[in-house]
């Protein structure tokens, strides 16, 4: 029995101390495209991301990333990372938060299997501490023989963390945020993702509810603000990309991937749409010119009147 014990802490030890040499992200880095948590790989928005925080709670590595708006200096991206460096023994697993059983989600997608899960939403947050805090709980706790062994608590959570970070770095936040959620337990490792995005920065309108059922994002209100679910609309697309990046850089297969494809397909048809009306757009504009410069052309050579020039000049801008 006692052999068996010192086997699992040695194990855990020793992999723990082999995660930790191999995760050296650090306070004040600058990172971009991608995130290394040993083997494992988080995705980036593109541009540039500053570890604002990173905390170790026991096996856990916890990363705060900001990314602020060149011209505004406000928060345009607020992520949090966090991933185990536990080991795969065969009697431990984790189970899904509450997350994955949201049905107030704008979108919602799980596969709660055992010992792998895997959950992805796409919602909305305000910037009050004690709201963002109370929905990126981690709700996950670890199972060993099937004993609860811990759960992940409020004050455990980075986020509590933000805001003494933003108040001493003059960082403003929009009054609402849109966020990515993503949550992927592999027997007894877990890892966490959360982006949360400014809206306001794409034109959408300073919101006028601040409490998180009574915003124009939730899902019992979003059909009265068409914007509103425009933009989500697009986000649930941006949130598939990355959901797909993890799914490549982990090697995550089959219907534990939650098949976001379905979702990047439709951004790709309405970007081939636009890029399509563009190129219309564009071969227009040059036809108008050509006409306009061979009107020219006769006005120059005397064919035509300044006045007939002009008229039809207007017509052909008409």
């Amino acid at each position: 029995m006692y052999r068996k014990i010192f086997l699992i802490i040695f194990i855990l030890f020793f992999c723990n101390q082999s995660y930790a040499k191999k995760f050296s992200v650090k306070e004040g880095d600058i990172l971009e495209n991608e995130v290394s948590f040993g083997k494992n790989k988080f995705p980036l928005p593109p541009g540039k991301f500053k570890v604002a925080i990173s905390k170790k709670w026991l096996d856990f590595r916890n990363l705060l990333l900001i990314q602020t708006d060149e011209d505004t200096g406000v928060i345009k991206w607020k992520i949090k990372l966090m991933a185990t460096g536990s080991t795969d023994e065969k009697n431990s697993s984790w189970v899904p938060s509450k997350m994955c059983d949201e049905k107030d989600n704008y979108y919602l997608k799980a596969n709660k299997g055992k010992p792998r899960f895997s959950c992805w939403s796409v919602s909305h947050s305000t910037s009050d501490q004690e709201d963002v805090v109370r929905l990126s709980i981690s709700n996950n706790f670890f199972s060993f023989n099937q004993t609860m062994n811990h759960k992940i608590k409020a004050d455990q959570s980075i986020l509590s963390k933000s805001k003494n970070y933003e108040t001493a770095n003059n960082l403003n936040s929009p009054s609402m945020f849109v966020v990515s959620r993503h949550h992927y337990g592999d027997k007894s490792k877990l890892y966490e993702s959360e982006y949360y995005y400014n809206p306001e920065l794409d034109g959408i309108p300073k919101s006028k509810n601040y409490e998180w059922s009574s915003s124009e994002f939730h899902v019992s209100n979003i059909n009265n603000f068409p914007e509103h679910e425009e933009f989500l609309k697009k986000f649930v697309g941006i949130s598939a990309n990355l959901v797909d990046r993890f799914n490549k850089l982990n090697k995550v297969k089959g219907s534990l991937s939650l098949n976001p494809e379905e979702n990047l397909i439709k951004i790709s048809a309405n970007v081939e749409n636009n890029n399509t009306k563009k190129k219309q757009s564009s071969n227009e504009k040059k036809d108008i010119i050509n006409q306009i410069k061979g009107l020219k052309e006769l006005l120059d050579a005397g064919a035509i009147t300044q006045d007939e020039f002009e008229k039809a000049k207007k017509k052909i801008l008409n």
